[in-house]
């Protein structure tokens, strides 16, 4: 089998009939279609069903297309990083970031990714998690940090980080209902009354996932996807609501709010860099995201987030291979 005959298997499917597929790729039909045969011999199984209009793939070709894209794609990205590797970045980037993240580091990112790259103009874009997703999807903008609960077809996903959820609320209700304490139990959270964001909004999503799991539900008085307008209603005693910490930063000191984090269980939101499929990533966005890595971990140990960042792997060049054999072994 060889790398090459599954990027022919990838193209066939995106172009949707072998002529299509053939002109893509740079090959006479005829022989496109005997590389076809070829792999379907060495696996033992029929990939496509061919007809008039075209291909569709047989149960087994898709299940050796979920495994075999996003390792073909991981090849692409070193290829891609490989050949960018002598070229000074530049360009334009759109990134988007929530409102945490954005209070807590957006100035250092902006600051020191201009001072070393200087030909490229980062755009930071300031937004709840629902909306960058959209944004993201739409192409309008290049990259983000996202929640894990918004994944998508048409996204590539890289794990950042995760961040704990807190009770926020005016301080003397706060003190009264959580006294000598610096958390609070989730569960208690149906005792009150609740300004929350949006369903669309990772967030919500996590929050609602886990009174789910409690068999609880919540009080919810109104949704409020404006973080200025969500801090004045609680400022104004109309209720409570529930903000990764990196909201409440700006509000430390201020005597009109308390917060505490929630326990039993603890809740948390796990943020990804996610980056279009549908665009190329250029070296200036991976720089960029290196940046944004740094300056996550800067934060966490200083305070500026409270959360932590999990040890998981990446997968480079030395071991695609190694995941490409063990992913067609569930094929075979």
């Amino acid at each position: 089998m060889e790398l090459r005959q599954l990027e022919y298997f990838l193209a066939i499917i995106e172009g949707g009939s072998l002529s299509k597929a053939a002109t893509v790729v740079g090959i006479a039909q005829p022989a496109l279609s005997r590389r076809m045969r070829q792999l379907e011999e060495e696996l033992n199984v029929q990939l496509f069903y061919r007809h008039g209009r075209g291909i569709r793939l047989t149960s087994e070709g898709k299940q050796l297309q979920s495994v075999v894209a996003p390792i073909i794609r991981d090849l692409e990205q070193v290829r891609s990083e490989l050949r960018e590797s002598s070229v000074v970045p530049t360009g334009k980037i759109s990134f988007g970031v929530p409102p945490s993240i954005s209070a807590a580091i957006g100035a250092e990112i902006v600051a020191k990714f201009s001072r070393r790259f200087p030909h490229v103009k980062v755009h930071l874009v300031d937004g709840l998690s629902g909306f960058i997703n959209e944004w993201l999807t739409a192409g309008r903008i290049d990259m983000a940090v996202i929640n894990h609960a918004r994944r998508s077809p048409y996204m590539r996903m890289d794990y950042l980080m995760s961040v704990d959820l807190f009770l926020f609320g005016p301080r003397d209700d706060i003190d009264a209902i959580s006294p000598n304490s610096d958390v609070f139990p989730t569960s208690d959270l149906t005792k009150l009354p609740l300004l929350l964001v949006g369903r669309h909004h990772g967030l919500r999503r996590e929050l609602d996932g886990a009174m789910r799991k409690l068999g609880l539900e919540l009080n919810v008085k109104a949704e409020v996807d404006a973080l200025v307008a969500l801090k004045n209603l609680v400022r104004g005693g109309h209720g409570f609501t529930v903000l990764p910490h990196g909201l409440i930063l700006p509000e430390v000191g201020n005597r009109d709010f308390g917060f505490r984090r929630l326990v039993e269980p603890g809740l948390r939101q796990d943020f990804m860099i996610a980056f279009s499929l549908q665009t190329q990533t250029t070296r200036a966005m991976r720089e960029l995201a290196k940046l944004v890595r740094t300056e996550v971990s800067l934060a966490l140990n200083d305070g500026r987030l409270v959360g932590h960042v999990e040890q998981r792997t990446t997968a480079r060049i030395g071991d695609c291979a190694e995941r490409l054999q063990a992913a067609l072994s569930g094929v075979l």
